[in-house]
């Protein structure tokens, strides 16, 4: 059992004995209610004297509770996390990559906010971090991913790629049309303030829709990925890695104006 683990079963175990007692002061409570309902003065004179028992001892275990928990959080997500959270993952037979400083359980981009203590999972905030609830939750995600579509991202991917490149585009009457950097494309689509759109969803959006190609804009073009020339300009590069952990580069973007 790893270290975080540990911890939480050490505590839940805790708060389940405190539960316990707190459920006894409840019991005691509904019975001098009813007693007293019902005029049994009897039963409600011995009802009392039970819950000033049951009270000072769930006061007790609520005071107990409030010391016992010392995890130092932030030096664990610093050394700790990731190591568990891959042991974890294994054991749900889930796959979680560590490259270039991201994690990757495809489709899904992951990443550690230490100042949040939670797990970013694409763009959601996930606040429980317990690795084997979170190994459960990837592989669920993984099993029912969220529905992405190609054509809507080429469409979306067409329109950007119209608006930078502009002149050097309409003069194309067909064929291949100008190389735009994917670098420049991803700066245009999260120009707006807050924009949520991880450079690591852009990369395996591009991945999925490279898996599409025959699929055409909405005015017939075709696209293709071209990197050749690119590379030489030393053009920032689109990585992603796919489900085997094999990495993939995008480097530029291109149309052709079908005849």
């Amino acid at each position: 059992m790893g270290e975080l683990e540990a911890a939480l079963a050490a505590i839940e175990a805790e708060i389940a004995s405190a539960q316990t007692i707190a459920e006894g002061l409840t019991a005691a409570l509904k019975r001098a209610r009813k007693a007293a309902q019902v005029g049994r003065i009897a039963e409600l004179e011995r009802a009392l004297l039970v819950l000033a028992e049951k009270g000072e001892a769930a006061v007790a275990a609520a005071r107990t509770l409030s010391g016992k928990w010392t995890f130092d959080v932030k030096s664990y997500l610093d050394s700790g996390f990731l190591v568990e959270l891959r042991e974890a993952a294994t054991a749900a037979h889930l796959s979680i990559l560590e490259k270039d400083g991201r994690l990757y359980a495809f489709p899904l981009a992951l990443r550690l906010e230490r100042q949040k203590v939670a797990l970013r999972i694409g763009k959601k905030l996930e606040r429980s971090i317990r690795p084997s609830g979170l190994a459960k939750l990837l592989a669920a995600v993984q099993k029912h991913p969220a529905r992405f579509s190609e054509q809507r991202f080429l469409d979306l991917l067409y329109e950007t790629y119209a608006r930078v490149a502009r002149l050097e585009w309409q003069r194309v009457g067909e064929g291949l049309g100008p190389m735009i950097p994917l670098a420049d494309i991803y700066s245009v689509l999260t120009l707006l303030p807050g924009a949520d759109y991880p450079v690591e969803e852009f990369g395996r959006d591009l991945l999925l829709l490279a898996r599409k190609p025959d699929l055409r804009t909405k005015q017939g073009h075709s696209f293709s990925f071209p990197g050749s020339a690119l590379a030489r300009e030393r053009v920032q590069p689109i990585k992603v890695y796919d489900e085997e952990g094999r990495e993939r580069m995008y480097l530029g973007l291109a149309f052709t104006k079908e005849p």
